[in-house]
């Protein structure tokens, strides 16, 4: 078995009008491929099961009784974005932040992972969420094998 390995690679967002403006002008962001036991720190999966009351075989007298099925069940997936920000992103380009207003406006760039993880900006989180999802992926893209081949 042969497996393809690319340690870093760039990595475009598909967020808002990113995908159509000029090359120079995207929002790019440098992927560090993780390592097969950094994925296991990547995410979290929680599942809670409710049952109606009445879930017991017996009562609370000893009584046999009907057992009512499973309620509801929930699964939830969580990334550790941070962590995520934090080892597996290493330059950005071209995303700046506005802070302040009036004469107190500055615009200041965010130009790595850890400034990412540290940014309060609003729209942050679909950039984040984009960046999170292709760490985790595990598969190349169509776009992806065309760049390589």
């Amino acid at each position: 078995m042969i497996l393809t390995e690319e340690p870093r690679y760039e990595f475009y967002p598909d967020v808002g009008d990113n995908l159509s403006l000029p090359e120079t002008e995207r929002l790019s962001v440098e992927i560090i491929r993780p390592t097969g036991y950094q994925r296991s720190d990547f995410t979290s999966i929680e599942v809670k099961r409710e049952y109606y009351p009445d879930d017991q075989p017996t009562g609370p007298d000893g009584t046999e009784r009907m057992v009512k099925k499973l309620k509801s069940e929930h699964v939830r997936m969580r990334f550790d974005a941070d962590y995520i920000l934090r080892t597996c992103v290493g330059y950005i380009r071209n995303l700046k932040v506005e802070t302040g207003t009036g004469k107190g406006k500055s615009v200041r760039e965010i130009k790595n992972g850890t400034e990412l993880a540290e940014c309060r900006a609003y729209g942050i989180e679909k950039i984040v969420s984009s960046i999170c999802t292709e760490v985790q992926s595990d598969s190349i893209t169509e776009a992806k094998k065309k760049i390589t081949e």
